[in-house]
């Protein structure tokens, strides 16, 4: 880039972090943190000087010089530079937003101050019910309330859904109150099949506004689950209609308690990552675990000092690398647990539902349609778990492929 070329930038969200400033595209979610001179260099920018003169009015300002046309590199590299001397950058990928049509001014309710006092108040309704109405305590009972089990997967796994979508809905429209335009798309977290909503644009705005995100999906399950109580208790309503309250209580606070698992990346996984300052705690905890499994790998490199100094967490400030090391216990041995539950709990269950189906079919016309619903809702949910995970994960699977045939060919020409 020349020093005379004139660059201008693509509209741009800041606020103040710390000591610096953090600085990006609302419609991509893409942020960096630069310090104040790179702050400044924007400003300049877009009072239209050119690279040269950018570079000398910094100089003039502090007294020092700054690789002005470096900088400006990496801003175009994250997609920030809309063009170079007239000559277009190319806009890159875009998200496209999930419900479009709903705009900031439908929502914006959501970012009242004091909106948190309504899910507050449903808390205080739920703690209330559940200690007069012991009964109302999600439990297998509650879930499991009829014998024919193919009847209980899908209504189930309906309300459950509906649920998920609430919660999803709540996060998108707080994000969108806040003008940033969120998706929600399906994914998986280790063995689970998720729904999750890509606020990351929301890293521009306050912080206030961004807890009021992050926790927008939590608040929404303690007013759906207060609302459903309080149906419970107020209309005393029997059969299937109580049947599928009950669910939906236990549907909503039993979910609540795994949003404390930070390691599959929950809201409170979110909320702690913007309390501790770190831009990305699941990479950068993933890259310390990675350290200290080869530093205690067998073999002649193990604890030698050039392993050490690899340590990436080493010139974090030390706060941040405080949590990113205990994020990093947190990860190995969450993960751990989750894989063995799987294995010891869940697939066995999975088998002797589809064992119970199957036994179903042929027994007469009833049972044969709830066997086979119960197995079209398994069947559909692997089904889907695997599509999504082979979505999110096949390039690393491809090129993993082609390292061991191109060491494999290797060995042989050897």
């Amino acid at each position: 880039m020349e020093g005379g070329s004139r660059v201008r930038l693509r509209p741009l969200q800041e606020r103040r972090d710390g000591d610096g400033w953090v600085i990006g595209r609302i419609e991509t979610g893409d942020f960096i943190r630069v310090p104040d001179s790179g702050r400044r260099v924007v400003a300049l920018l877009g009072q239209g000087l050119a690279v040269s003169e950018v570079a000398e009015a910094l100089r003039r300002e502090t007294g020092r010089n700054f690789a002005v046309a470096d900088f400006i590199a990496t801003l175009d590299d994250v997609g920030f530079v809309a063009t170079v001397d007239g000559a277009d950058r190319g806009a890159g990928p875009v998200m496209r937003p999930s419900l479009p049509w709903l705009r900031p001014r439908h929502v914006r309710w959501l970012l009242h101050p004091r909106a948190p006092l309504v899910p507050a108040g449903f808390a205080v309704v739920v703690l209330i019910v559940l200690v007069t109405h012991p009964a109302l305590v999600p439990s297998s009972r509650v879930l499991v309330w009829s014998r024919y089990v193919g009847l209980v997967v899908v209504v189930n796994a309906a309300i459950t859904w509906t649920l998920i979508g609430v919660h999803e809905l709540a996060h998108l429209g707080a994000a969108r109150a806040a003008g940033v335009p969120a998706r929600i798309t399906l994914s998986t977290r280790l063995q689970f099949l998720v729904a999750q909503t890509d606020v990351s644009g929301v890293w521009g705005q306050s912080r206030r506004i961004r807890m009021t995100v992050y926790l927008a999906g939590m608040a929404v399950d303690l007013c759906g689950a207060g609302t459903c109580l309080l149906v419970i208790v107020v209309a005393d309503p029997h059969g299937l209609v109580l049947h599928l309250l009950a669910v939906a209580v236990a549907g909503t606070l039993l979910v609540m308690p795994a949003q404390f698992m930070i390691f599959l990346r929950t809201d409170l996984y979110f909320l702690l990552q913007d309390l501790t300052g770190c831009a990305n705690l699941y990479a950068d905890g993933s890259a310390y675990l990675r350290y200290l499994l080869r530093a205690f790998r067998p073999g002649p490199r193990a604890g030698r000092a050039t392993d050490r100094m690899a340590d990436p967490s080493r010139g974090f400030p030390p706060s941040r690398r405080a949590a990113v090391r205990v994020y990093s216990i947190v990860l190995l041995f969450g993960t751990a647990t989750c894989l063995a539950v799987e294995f010891a709990i869940t697939v066995p269950a999975l088998v002797t539902i589809a064992v119970r189906a199957g036994a179903e079919i042929g027994a007469s016309p009833l049972t044969t349609v709830d066997g086979c619903a119960a197995l079209a809702i398994v069947v559909t949910w692997q089904a889907l778990w695997a599509s999504r995970w082979w979505h999110r994960h096949r390039s690393e699977v491809r090129g993993l492929a082609r390292r061991r045939l191109a060491g494999r060919k290797g060995g042989e020409q050897a």
